[in-house]
């Protein structure tokens, strides 16, 4: 079968597994957000240290959501799959503290305001 082109409209099963697997990443997004804020405010770490614990927030509540719900009928094991989401992860962290090393320290912006 040849593959589905850009232009193309996608077939209808795989819409809500889109808008299922969007929300996932938002909730995520809103945990990763909240758990910096409120580390941030509790304890004046190193924004660095703080990125980290809210990414693995947010990557905890996208694995579970999407584990259970976006992706429900696979028969995966979830120790391989956690594995795969962890290593994905780990590269979007990085990713993730060399836009803050740009905002916070290139850019002079405050460590509240480069997450948001």
């Amino acid at each position: 079968m040849l593959s589905q082109r850009a232009h193309e409209t996608p077939s209808a099963p795989q819409l809500p597994v889109v808008a299922k697997a969007a929300l996932s990443s938002g909730a995520a997004t809103l945990a990763d957000g909240l758990v910096y804020q409120l580390i941030l405010f509790a304890l004046p770490q190193h924004y660095g240290f703080v990125a980290a614990g809210g990414a693995v927030a947010g990557a905890i509540v996208n694995f579970l959501i999407n584990r259970h719900y976006t992706f429900s009928r696979t028969a995966e094991r979830a120790w391989p799959q956690a594995l795969r989401y962890a290593i994905v992860s780990l590269a979007t962290f990085f990713a993730l503290r060399l836009f803050l090393a740009g905002t916070v320290e290139g850019l002079g912006m405050s460590h509240r305001l480069a997450t948001r």
